[in-house]
């Protein structure tokens, strides 16, 4: 059951943020590259092979794959004189995870990976992302989210920008410099855009004054555009990061009881790809199974290829309750909970392959309809506290991961793999 059917996104350039356009982020649209033939004037649409998998023999590759990082204790846990015993166990080499509501009452899960307190930065990225972005560079679309209560490592998982020690950087970054080493500056184009949504509101990161940033759907293919997003094209890794901290600095964050700088936004980097590869005629049928071609063979054509990445920083569930949010912090709370409710639910109806899924129930499960149930190729990673003052959090965001990992995405290139062939000389 797809949460909705093929979601691609267009590509836009723009290099400068202040000359960005405002355009409708979303779906990929024609725009094929002409090249000469000897033959007559002819156009061809290719759609990609049906295969359903990214890699030979593995059927399950359009599950959604989740894994669980353990912060470390901060301050007030390791203070406390009530945490006697952690109520997590790790068993890193059974990929399993151990959850202790006292010394005789435990629980067993099993994730695709699970990442102790001192795992890098460098591992959880290759394990979790990498792979993403291997498939976003090979024409499918991706995602990466983190989930999780407040103050549980979810940001710095995720958006570290590691500026004094490059080996802290977050996944956005080592998503973004594995895109650039392996795209053409001459040939390829690389684009971003960066929002939040908060209380129920879409906000451009790169141009704070956009605000209320409306969605809208293609009635026919059910494609998501985010009309009025800036679309920024990337340089180079200094580039991305300039945007990234522009960003950064512009999300709401603000001062909890659970945690001193808690993110009061879900954090949106679309990414966008465009790549042109050649393409021998013969070959069209396989257009899925082929990789580069020289360029030099006057046998080959051009094809276009296009896909999106999204990385998705979550805000923090938390408990009203123990957060002490109030006045306009218990609203943003309110709303955060709300998104994450849509989201609960969604993942629910999906796991349990029910007829109708909710996602008009919140912008946040409109946003990802592809990334859940859709074509894209999605990781979910979900961090956790040791503390047992936390356990009824931790518990939540550990039967959250379990239910994301019955749903299965169905991985397609389709609609991305579009070449023109024009006749004369």
């Amino acid at each position: 059951m797809a949460l909705h059917s093929h979601t691609r996104t267009s590509l836009r350039n723009d290099r400068n943020l202040p000359s960005a356009r405002s355009n409708g982020v979303g779906g990929v649209g024609g725009n094929p590259l002409p090249v000469r033939s000897k033959n007559s004037l002819t156009r061809r649409t290719v759609a990609s092979g049906q295969r359903t998998s990214l890699e030979d023999g593995d059927a399950d590759s359009g599950r959604v794959r989740v894994a669980v990082r353990v912060c470390p204790k901060n301050a007030e846990d390791l203070s406390s004189e009530s945490d006697f015993v952690d109520c997590i166990e790790l068993q890193p080499e059974l990929k399993r995870l151990k959850l202790r509501k006292n010394n005789w009452n435990s629980e067993s899960y099993r994730f695709d990976e699970v990442f102790a307190e001192k795992a890098s930065q460098k591992r959880v990225y290759e394990v979790v992302a990498k792979p993403v972005v291997e498939s976003v560079l090979s024409g499918y679309n991706g995602t990466v989210m983190a989930y999780g209560q407040t103050g549980t490592g979810k940001t710095y998982t995720i958006g570290q920008l590691g500026k004094v020690d490059p080996s802290e950087r977050g996944i956005m970054v080592r998503a973004m410099e594995d895109i650039l080493a392996e795209t053409s500056s001459i040939r390829d184009t690389v684009s971003i855009s960066y929002l939040q949504l908060y209380l129920e509101s879409i906000q451009d990161l790169l141009a704070p004054e956009k605000s209320n940033i409306p969605i809208s759907e293609d009635p026919n293919s059910g494609e998501v555009f985010v009309h009025g997003a800036s679309v920024v094209q990337i340089r180079d890794i200094e580039h991305f990061l300039e945007m990234l901290l522009i960003g950064e600095t512009n999300r709401h964050a603000a001062n909890t009881k659970l945690n001193t700088e808690s993110s009061r936004s879900h954090a949106i980097l679309m990414v966008r790809l465009q790549r042109y590869k050649w393409l021998e005629e013969k070959s069209l049928s396989l257009l899925s199974m082929t990789s580069f071609n020289d360029s030099s063979s006057s046998s080959n054509v051009p094809i276009v290829l296009k896909s999106k990445l999204l990385i998705v920083d979550l805000a923090g569930s938390e408990r009203i309750d123990k957060s002490g949010s109030e006045g306009h912090m218990l609203e943003e709370a309110k709303s955060i909970n709300l998104s994450l409710t849509s989201l609960g639910k969604c993942i629910n109806a999906l796991a349990e392959n029910g007829l109708h899924i909710p996602t008009r129930d919140s912008k946040l499960t409109r946003l990802l309809r592809d990334s859940l149930g859709g074509t894209a190729r999605t990781s979910l990673i979900i961090t956790v506290g040791p503390s047992s003052r936390q356990y009824s959090e931790t518990s939540s965001t550990i039967m959250f991961g379990q239910r994301a990992m019955k749903v299965v995405n169905t991985l397609s290139e389709k609609k991305n793999l579009i070449m023109r062939v024009y006749a004369g000389s």
